[in-house]
């Protein structure tokens, strides 16, 4: 039997209404054990720099367009959507939910697709004691431009501790944002241009005083990208190719404000999503993807290694989704959407150098929305879109879940989450909303 979801009250014999069976017929069951591949996931394959780094320059996009005052006229249409406020319940603990407007673009193969992205500055990996009270949205829009805004509840004017407007950063996108931090006051964008390149803009108060221009970083990129920080001197990007191969570049501040991007490097690979990638710590990056073969695959930094990576190992699982992972005091955590609806879990542990097994965490999980995870002070928050369209969370704490049932959160969402902690222990999970509209859960 499928676990349910339950909200355990006061009264023994009245319960929450979880959501509604599942609709598809999910005969498939979960495979946890890693299974042989007809794919050498590690040997070399020359043919794939030609395919990734031989670009078509008939196609390419320059600099001056992508960054041209003309895409910046483009106005946004007004969402003429209902409003769907009032069906966006309160969390079932703390919190409530927003409607943040903006007008996201959702592709009519596959509308449950493109979420927003969300980042606060700073970078707890390099300085622990620093708790970054900023938090940045960004989205793709309806006419292929970045937007974005933030909130700022650590600054001494309070004007910016309310949401400022939306702001467009240009571009012509055709991937979702990925964004991450190496610092306070600064940030890096990545995205897939309509080009097939890889497009990257950097927020450096030190360097730049504000916002650069966009700049190509060449490729030929399916989806969209990864990004990561383990420094405040450290970035990188992480893409996959049209033959499913990743590829990585990384950044090296030399002087503040002044740094190089170094040559593209292929990781190799069978991918069949796009990647997902971590840190713990100082000189270590955890990729994770979805193969070919339906399982979960990992790559990790390996400073004994010429090439600073080890090899790719199947952490088994068949998966219904793209991978979400965190990475804390040693340890990651996987989540994945496995083939029967559920939500499924796998953790490992740098002391033990081992994975344990999956851990089946039920559910019935939406199609084409993976779950994501944030890492709150000592433990883990957990979220999942149902396919009654409504968020559920699980926690993590002090060694094990505060409950074996899903908690219900409310709202009426198209895609899957989208997780950021900040602060002391605050939590926001952002969603494209029905109506094509940025929407926060905190």
């Amino acid at each position: 039997m499928k676990p349910l979801f339950l909200l355990a009250v006061a009264t023994p014999l009245l319960a929450l209404p979880g959501p509604p069976k599942s609709t598809h017929k999910l005969t498939k069951r979960f495979l946890a054990e890693p299974r042989a591949s007809t794919l050498d996931w590690n040997a070399p394959r020359p043919s794939s720099a030609s395919l990734f780094l031989n670009l078509s320059t008939s196609n390419l996009l320059s600099e001056s367009y992508f960054n041209s005052p003309l895409l910046l006229s483009r106005s946004i249409p007004e969402n003429t959507s209902p409003n769907v406020n009032s069906i966006l319940t309160s969390r079932a603990t703390s919190g409530r939910w927003e409607s943040m407007a903006g007008s996201i673009y959702k592709p009519p193969s596959n509308p449950h697709k493109y979420t927003p992205a969300a980042c606060t500055w700073g970078n707890y990996h390099y300085d622990k004691s620093y708790k970054s009270k900023r938090v940045d949205v960004y989205y793709m829009s309806v006419t292929k431009t970045c937007q974005y805004k933030y909130i700022d509840y650590g600054h001494q004017e309070k004007k910016y501790q309310s949401w400022q407007p939306w702001e467009d950063l240009g571009g012509e996108l055709d991937s979702p944002p990925a964004v991450c931090s190496r610092k306070k006051e600064n940030y890096h964008v990545f995205c897939k241009g309509s080009d097939g390149q890889a497009w990257h803009r950097s927020y450096d108060y030190e360097g730049s005083k504000g916002w650069g221009k966009w700049q190509s970083m060449g490729g030929k990129v399916k989806g969209k990208p990864a990004a990561c920080s383990w420094g405040k001197e450290h970035a990188s990007v992480y893409v996959g190719a049209d033959d499913g191969s990743c590829w990585t570049r990384k950044y090296e501040e030399y002087k503040v404000g002044e740094g190089k991007w170094d040559s593209w490097y292929n990781l190799g690979g069978y991918m069949a999503s796009e990647p997902k990638v971590v840190t713990y710590g100082e000189k270590h990056t955890s990729v994770y993807c979805k193969g070919e073969d339906g399982q979960a695959w990992h790559k990790k930094t390996d400073p004994k290694k010429s090439s600073g990576w080890g090899e790719w190992e199947s952490l088994g699982g068949s998966l219904d989704s793209p991978v979400a992972a965190c990475a804390w005091k040693d340890r990651m955590d996987v989540y994945v959407k496995g083939s029967d609806g559920a939500c499924w879990h796998k953790t490992y542990k740098e002391e033990k150098t081992m994975w344990g097994a999956w851990e089946n965490l039920g559910g019935e999980m939406k199609a084409d929305t993976p779950p994501d995870v944030v890492v709150v002070d000592d433990g883990m928050e957990v979220y999942i879109t149902a396919e009654d369209d409504k968020v559920y969370r699980k926690k993590w704490q002090d060694g094990s879940w505060t409950s074996q049932d899903w908690e219900p959160m409310g709202g009426n969402v198209e895609t899957g989450p989208v997780t950021v902690g900040w602060g002391d222990g605050e939590v926001d999970v952002y969603f494209t909303g029905k109506d094509g509209e940025v929407k926060r859960c905190f």
